[in-house]
């Protein structure tokens, strides 16, 4: 696949130097998604949702609770994000999970 280019932070970048970094709505980060790899690609922050979320409930669900994706470059992600901080503003993410499985009848794995 030819590189595509995306305008990050106001410059123009391959896509396959990007990630889709989730954020809760207290910014703190809880997912990331690479934007492009072999004959993949997540150029726009639907597709990103869709790969995060593939059912529409689940989109609108998330989206409904503020979490937000954001594109960045690889170095920033490196320097900026750190998926195995522990969020310190408020509930666990464990204790969501155990929440939306009773709620929801389903299992954990939820990000919120």
């Amino acid at each position: 696949m030819p590189d595509l280019l995306v305008r990050v932070d106001g410059t123009a970048v391959p896509l396959s130097d990007c990630v889709w970094v989730m954020f809760r709505p207290c910014g703190c980060p809880c997912g990331v998604l690479t934007a492009a790899y072999g004959d993949i690609a997540h150029a726009t922050e639907a597709q990103a949702w869709h790969e995060f979320f593939p059912t529409k409930r689940e989109r609108e669900k998330y989206q409904r609770q503020g979490l937000r994706l954001e594109l960045m470059v690889f170095d920033r992600y490196r320097r900026e994000i750190d998926l195995a901080a522990k969020c310190p503003h408020g509930k666990s993410a464990t204790t969501q999970q155990t929440l939306d499985a009773a709620a929801g009848g389903q299992a954990g794995g939820d990000p919120s």
